[in-house]
């Protein structure tokens, strides 16, 4: 019985993805980042979030989503339909730019909701950085700055204060509160 156990276990481990690793693969950021770059003109332009998810099909290959389009300030990803496809990241844009919002930063509910999910997250910000969330290690980390990605034409860089490279979740919440 307790070798039966064991074997359960060892099947539902890869599931729980190495978020560490995968913040560090450079095919999975090439591929987010060419999902956001496509999709930050009509973030922009509808003021809206657009997200889904990248998986990883039984051959190891990259596939996402259709991307969706949630509100002003969230969307959520739908599911692969088929269900073989493992989910490994979710991707999503802070829409167009906006004096009232810190969307500069990946928010802290950003980082619980890929926490809660087992996956990495990849976020756009109007300002055209690129971010990626890293549940295993409670943290956000920059990968590209201003320009990196397009940038919205109504951003003004500054307004919510100096932005750090990176953020741990506690962090994310004590920007929170002072914005």
């Amino acid at each position: 019985m307790l070798r039966v156990i064991a074997l359960c276990l060892l099947s539902v481990a890869p599931a729980a993805a190495d978020t560490a690793a995968l913040a560090q693969d450079r095919t999975l950021q090439a591929t987010a980042r060419q999902l956001l770059t496509g999709l930050q003109a009509r973030s922009f332009k509808t003021g809206r979030e657009f997200c889904g998810l990248i998986g990883r099909t039984a051959q190891g290959q990259l596939v996402a989503t259709k991307s969706y389009r949630g509100g002003l300030d969230g969307c959520t990803p739908r599911n692969f339909r088929d269900e073989s496809i493992e989910p490994i990241a979710s991707f999503h844009t802070h829409a167009a730019y906006d004096p009232d919002a810190d969307s500069e930063v990946p928010s802290f509910n950003d980082l619980v909701a890929d926490t809660d999910e087992g996956v990495v997250g990849f976020v756009s910000t109007p300002g055209g950085r690129f971010w990626v969330t890293i549940p295993e290690q409670d943290r956000v980390v920059q990968i590209c700055g201003l320009r990196c990605l397009p940038q919205d034409r109504d951003f003004v860089a500054g307004e919510w204060g100096p932005i750090a490279k990176s953020y741990t979740r506690r962090q994310l919440k004590q920007r929170e509160l002072l914005y």
